[in-house]
């Protein structure tokens, strides 16, 4: 058994945050064109086909695949940043204030830290999910930017905690390199919160001039599962794996540089 933390290691939070940071940048380049996709089969379009045919098919379409790029860009950074920074702040005062195993203080602390990034950056997405639909996000009320917060908040939170855990699992039990650790850890957290994810995608799609969503995205997340079945809420997770793949791995790769 390993000795429990004493105090909390900043050096090591930075280099965490630092990874998070900058790895998301090439990852949103190289998988921005699959999110569009992903965000489209979301709120309607039913299927990979559908989605792109609304996009375009021809060579000259291409533009149409980064639309939203700066602020998914932006929605990353400031997610994945504070997201790897937040997590391994609380996984430390987890062990340090609790007396936890790293393996449990990564799922405890990346719980509470995911939702606070995921609601402080729901404006981001917001933005992202309206202009990749051609529409602008305009004034809304402060109820409806806290029910989007805050289903932005609980996703997160399962996600964190999720990828967190499992990339720790999969580095220390499965001897894989970083690339592949952390797309794995990914592939298992989107699996978790996608239904989470398309009943808030679906209220972000919404005009910014709609009322406030009567369900939050949990409730919302259950019904669509109870009304619509598995297949159709999880059309898009093939699609969400492979972008999430390639965005953590780049990612992963990233941080092979800050060793």
């Amino acid at each position: 058994m390993t000795d429990a933390r004493k105090e909390i290691d900043v050096a090591e939070c930075l280099r965490r945050g630092a990874i998070g940071a900058l790895g998301a940048i090439p990852g949103t380049l190289a998988a921005h064109p699959i999110d569009l996709v992903k965000i489209r089969i979301q709120t309607g379009a039913g299927s990979v086909r559908a989605a792109m045919r609304g996009l375009g098919t021809r060579t000259s379409d291409w533009p149409r695949y980064y639309r939203g790029l700066g602020p998914g860009v932006l929605q990353k950074a400031a997610t994945r940043g504070p997201m790897f920074l937040a997590s391994e702040v609380g996984t430390q005062c987890c062990e340090t204030g609790l007396g936890l195993s790293r393996e449990r203080a990564l799922v405890v602390g990346s719980l509470s830290s995911g939702y606070v990034t995921g609601f402080l950056a729901a404006s981001f997405e917001w933005s992202k999910v309206q202009r990749s639909l051609g529409a602008t996000v305009g004034s809304v009320s402060a109820r409806k930017r806290l029910a989007i917060c805050h289903g932005a908040g609980l996703r997160n939170a399962v996600f964190d905690a999720t990828f967190f855990g499992t990339e720790h699992a999969a580095r220390r039990f499965g001897s894989l390199p970083p690339e592949a650790t952390y797309a794995l850890g990914a592939v298992a957290a989107i699996t978790l919160d996608f239904p989470l994810d398309v009943a808030l995608k679906r209220n972000m799609a919404a005009p910014t001039t709609s009322p406030v969503p009567r369900v939050g995205a949990t409730l919302l997340a259950f019904r669509l599962l109870r009304d619509r079945g598995f297949k159709v809420v999880f059309a898009g997770l093939g699609v969400k794996s492979c972008e999430f793949g390639v965005s953590y791995a780049c990612t992963g790769y990233v941080s092979t540089f800050f060793r």
